[in-house]
């Protein structure tokens, strides 16, 4: 997560370039647009802070929350994540986001869930699921959405007598 905050910036005006061109060969109503916030915003994560909390940096540079956000004609990305610290147990936690999640749909326990499926030749399966990091020993990852393309995810961990955890929405349009 480090490297997307201190690489973000660069791939943000990458990625901008990539839109702008467009939008000045024609402009018959084409918008594209970039943001990058050291902020995001609980409200639209979509997720309650765990009570307590703190926000937490690797780092003294590292920031404890990140917005990114491209769009152009039909195609649209954003993440949204906020990271904090807390010295109660991780099953409490861990109960206190399954629940706070369940309010948008079912909750996938990526400990519990199957590999994602591979598949050659075809492009991938968007079915809601886990990646071989989430379901690494020692973490705990809940995800509820309508895909891998807009989902919310809280991953926990154990770090000594704290618990590291952080907050992610993501919301992708178009192909």
């Amino acid at each position: 997560m480090n490297k997307l905050f201190t690489t973000a910036p660069t791939l943000l005006i990458s990625a901008a370039c990539l839109f702008c061109a467009p939008a000045h060969a024609d402009n018959k109503g084409f918008k594209a647009g970039a943001e990058f916030r050291e902020d995001a915003s609980l409200v639209e994560i979509g997720l309650p802070a765990y009570p307590g909390a703190v926000a937490q940096q690797d780092r003294e540079q590292d920031k404890a929350a990140l917005t990114l956000g491209l769009w152009g004609g039909a195609f649209g990305f954003k993440l949204q994540v906020r990271k904090f610290m807390s010295s109660d147990d991780i099953g409490a936690i861990s109960d206190f986001y399954v629940k706070a999640l369940s309010q948008h749909g079912k909750v996938l326990d990526c400990s519990k869930a199957p590999p994602r499926a591979k598949r050659e030749g075809k492009s991938e399966d968007k079915t809601l699921s886990c990646s071989d990091e989430e379901r690494q020993a020692g973490k705990r990852v809940y995800k509820v959405g309508v895909d891998n393309m807009n989902f919310r995810l809280v991953s926990l961990q154990q770090v000594g007598n704290a618990v590291n955890f952080q907050m992610v929405r993501v919301q992708i349009k178009g192909d």
